[in-house]
Formats: structure tokens, C-alpha cells, sequence
């Protein structure tokens, strides 16, 4: 993927750059399944870490007793897949969480490359529903989705804000979309907590999620991506905020095991009118509230699906933030309508007929097409080491890099065509990082301020009451004095009447 480019481009590699698309999808069939990493499990690529992959994966060959009997009683599932969010200016491997985008995919694809048992093609033609399970969090999914001839169909009419073009739609149905880490909805038992100093609400829907209000971080809740990459201070803040809620939702023990990419960041705000990035303008009409979701501090330039589907949960539960911020009046009774920096999605949370808490199922509707199929060319760079060489293709000679067993050379980055991506790529976690120490340091400098008051509150009343003391003392004296004064003068008095 060209994971740990400090340029923050990944152009050695298929990323592109932003976390959204520098993601991967491990999938076998059911039963061959490949092994859950491990509760927010992160791993290095670089050193030995490609290696502690694959021993890990040896060592989960078998699902755990746990696992085991919650799926016993589950209707029979057709495949399995793990979801991989790679770093970009680091190699960190995070498979904490889902992502909801990726899991339009899996159904296609399984199908169309002949994954799935044999009753799933006994139509080839209509609509077949895949059975999935995503490892990362044990969570099923039913896909549904068209085929022809036995393929899955891509061309359609059903058009997704923040994609270009129309496809094929794809049903995904969620089930029991909650409790993804901790096994809970509300982890923290509350509907409302003070973390770090501000009013948030922490969901574990389909995946983790911590939502404020944008106005009390100071941010406008209808900015779009490229004016919030700006605000250094604000996103070092949330990644603050982020961070103190993983470990209060009991996600990580302290803020530096927290996973990058769960819990996600939510501001919501109130239905408006603002434009989108396609520079049309969505109407407070046709949203029920506003989300603009962060992750590893960078801001979505639409919704990432899980996140989609945690709010509707979210919005389901009365006291939440997210409820707090709804329209009055639904734009759709069965569905929540979220407005993003990419134009609105409509996601359906379900919640259980007894207790309104749980949410049986979250339906969201996709599409996704197949853009290329082939190899990648990877060598180990610890092996390769040697000096560049040249190698001949049909009579051809390339010069290679030791890099790629093509011995194709990388074509040299013209720095100065590209200076402000760099700038903004590399720069930016700088700067992110700087607020984030800055705000550190101002909160320890307020903590002993707090305390250096507090000393001197105590100083001070301990001279009040050495005042007091100091008064009533020269009062009592001053009253003894009186008295004596008084008694001398009364025994005066009788000595002179004696003597009349």
C-alpha cells in the first residue's frame, strides 16, 4: 500500500494518501475463516511485523469457545471477512474495527469469484443474499444484491452522494449492530459523560463512536474537510477528547493504546442549509441532523458507513447528544437522514420491540463495482537491499530500484510540482501533534495555577483567622483592662464614701 511515507502520499505503494483509501479485505469462506488479530490489534510492517502477522494467524486458525456457541443458534453464513485500515506516514496494521464502505464489496466479490457454496448460484439470474461475518467485530451482515448470468450486476440507477456515477443497488442489512468491542451500547452506562471537560455520548454501535456538539469545541458543524484540516488546534482537541473516551468506553487501558481508527470522532449539529462539496447546496429540509466524523484526525469527506449506522442508533436512544439535535419532525418516519460534507444518507436502526436500548438491525443501501483484478509486485525491502541493477524485459533494459520483481524503476517525485500536498500531508500531524502538547501543557499550567490558588485561598483564610484571633485577643484585653479600670474605681469610690 506504500504505508509509512513520511510525504503521507503513498505513491510506492495502491494507497492514495487519506485513510478512506488506504484499506484492505481479507476474505474466505465461512468455516476457512480468517482469524480475528485480536481486540484492537495493531501490528508494524516494517522490522518483524509482516512475520508476527502471519504467526498470529496460524495461532487463530480455530474460533474460540466464546465465538463458537454465539454462532451456533445464527442462520448458516456463507463467508467471512477481515478488514485492514493500513497507516499512511506510519506502518501501523489496525484491524480494531469495520468499515462499513468495504462491506458493500464482500458480496460481489465472494460471488463473482466463486467463494460460496453452491446453493448461493443455483439462481443465476435475480437476487441471491450472501451471509457475512466480519471478524474484526463478530458482527453479521446480509447482502443483497442482483446477478446475470451468473456475475453480479454493477450497472443501475441508484446514485450515492460523494460518488461520482450510478451502479447496482446492494442491500446491506446489519444485525444486532452493537456492542462491536465492548458488548455493550452504552459502554459507559451513561447517555451523557464528561470527558475532558466537554458534554459527549459514546455509542458502540457498529463500530465505536463518540459524538459532541460542534458549537462547544468552537467549530462550525457544516465545515467542509479542507477548512477543518486547517484547524490544527481543533482536531488536536477531538483527537484529545477521542482518545480520554476510548479508554473511559473501556476500548484501551490508557490513551496510548488507543486504535486509530475506533472510537470514531462525530461533531453533530442541527439541521441547515450549507453547501456540499460537489458546491451544491443541501437544504435544512433535507436532513434530520449534521455529522462531520474524523478519523486518525482526519476529516471524512462524506460518512463512513459504520459511523452512518452508530448515529442512527444513537439517535434512536432519548438523552443522547445525537437525539438532542434531531429535527422535530423525521424527514423519513423509518429512517434517520444524516447530512455530510458530501450531500445526505439515509440509514434505518431498528430497535427492539422490549427494550428500546438494543438495536436488532441497521439497513443501509450501497453499490460497488470491480475496477481491476491482477498482481502486485512486492518484494521484501530487508532482502533487497543491494544496489540498484539492470534488468532487460523483451529485449528492453530497465533500471530497477531493488524494490519490484518487475524492475520497473519508480519515476522520481517532482517535489516542487507537489510542495503543498507535501506540505499539508507531512505538516499536517506536525502541527496536530503541537496543538495537541500545547494543550497539555496549558492544562498542567492551569492545574498548578488551580493549585497555587488554592494555596493561597488557604494562606489567605489562615491570616483571616490569625486576624480574628489577633482582634478577639486584643478585645478580651481591652474588655480585662476596662473591667480593671472599672473595679479600681468602684473600690475608689466606696473608700471615699467611708470617710464621709
Amino acid at each position: 500500500m506504500g504505508s509509512g511515507d513520511p510525504y503521507g502520499r503513498q505513491l510506492d505503494g495502491l494507497g492514495a494518501g487519506i485513510s478512506s483509501l488506504s484499506k484492505i479485505c481479507l476474505v474466505e469462506p465461512y468455516g476457512k475463516r480468517v482469524p480475528l488479530l485480536g481486540k484492537g490489534a495493531r501490528y508494524r510492517t516494517g522490522s518483524r511485523g509482516l512475520d508476527a502477522i502471519k504467526e498470529t494467524m496460524q495461532v487463530a486458525e480455530v474460533l474460540d469457545q466464546k465465538e463458537a456457541e454465539r454462532n451456533e443458534d445464527e442462520e448458516k453464513l456463507d463467508i467471512d471477512y477481515t478488514f485492514v485500515g493500513l497507516g499512511i506516514e506510519n506502518d501501523e496494521v489496525d484491524v480494531a474495527g469495520n468499515c462499513g464502505n468495504m462491506s458493500s464489496a464482500i458480496g460481489p466479490y465472494a460471488y463473482n469469484a466463486g467463494l460460496l457454496p453452491a446453493s448461493v448460484y443455483a439462481k443465476a439470474d435475480g437476487e441471491v443474499t450472501v451471509k457475512i461475518r466480519n471478524t474484526n467485530t463478530g458482527k453479521l451482515i446480509d447482502s443483497t444484491f442482483n446477478v446475470v448470468g451468473g456475475e453480479a450486476v454493477v450497472t443501475g440507477d441508484y446514485t450515492i452522494d460523494g460518488v461520482t456515477g450510478k451502479g447496482s443497488q446492494i442491500k446491506l442489512d446489519f444485525k444486532n449492530p452493537y456492542g462491536s468491542k465492548t458488548g455493550k451500547v452504552l459502554p459507559t452506562g451513561r447517555r451523557i459523560d464528561n470527558i475532558a471537560g466537554y458534554r459527549v455520548t459514546c455509542i458502540d454501535g457498529a463500530n465505536p463512536a463518540v459524538f459532541i456538539r460542534a458549537d462547544d469545541v468552537g467549530v462550525d458543524g457544516t465545515i467542509l474537510p479542507n477548512d477543518f484540516n486547517k484547524l490544527f488546534d481543533k482536531l488536536a482537541l477531538l483527537e484529545d477528547i477521542r482518545k480520554a473516551a476510548a479508554v473511559a468506553m473501556g476500548i484501551a487501558e490508557t490513551e496510548d493504546l488507543v486504535p486509530r481508527t475506533i472510537p470514531k470522532i462525530g461533531l453533530v449539529s442541527q439541521s441547515s442549509s450549507h453547501p456540499v462539496l460537489s458546491g451544491k447546496t443541501l437544504n435544512s429540509s433535507q436532513m434530520d441532523i449534521v455529522v462531520r466524523f474524523l478519523s486518525d484526525t482526519q476529516p471524512h469527506r462524506a460518512i463512513p458507513l459504520t459511523a452512518a449506522l452508530t448515529t442512527a442508533v444513537a439517535a434512536r436512544i432519548p438523552g443522547t447528544i445525537v437525539e438532542q439535535m434531531l429535527a422535530p419532525e423525521p424527514l423519513v418516519p423509518s429512517a434517520i437522514t444524516i447530512g455530510h460534507a458530501s450531500g445526505q444518507l439515509q440509514v434505518d436502526a431498528t430497535m427492539h420491540e422490549k427494550n428500546k436500548l438494543i438495536p436488532v438491525s441497521g439497513t443501509v443501501f450501497r453499490t460497488a463495482k470491480r475496477l481491476f483484478e491482477g498482481d502486485i509486485f512486492y518484494t521484501n525491502v530487508m532482502e533487497s537491499t543491494s544496489a540498484a541493477t539492470s534488468t532487460s524485459v523483451d529485449n528492453v533494459n530497465y533500471s530497477s530500484n531493488g524494490r519490484h520483481s518487475l524492475a520497473v524503476a519508480q519515476l522520481p517525485t517532482h517535489a516542487t510540482e507537489h510542495l503543498a500536498d507535501i506540505v499539508n500531508q507531512a505538516g499536517r500531524k506536525v502541527m496536530v501533534n503541537y496543538y495537541s502538547q500545547k494543550r497539555a501543557f496549558e492544562n498542567e499550567k492551569k492545574e498548578k495555577e488551580k493549585k497555587l490558588k488554592s494555596l493561597e485561598e488557604m494562606v489567605r483564610m489562615v491570616k483571616s483567622k490569625q486576624r480574628k484571633t489577633t482582634l478577639k485577643a486584643k478585645d478580651k484585653k481591652k474588655q480585662m483592662e476596662d473591667n480593671a479600670k472599672k473595679a479600681k474605681a468602684g473600690k475608689g469610690n466606696k473608700g471615699k464614701q467611708g470617710r464621709r
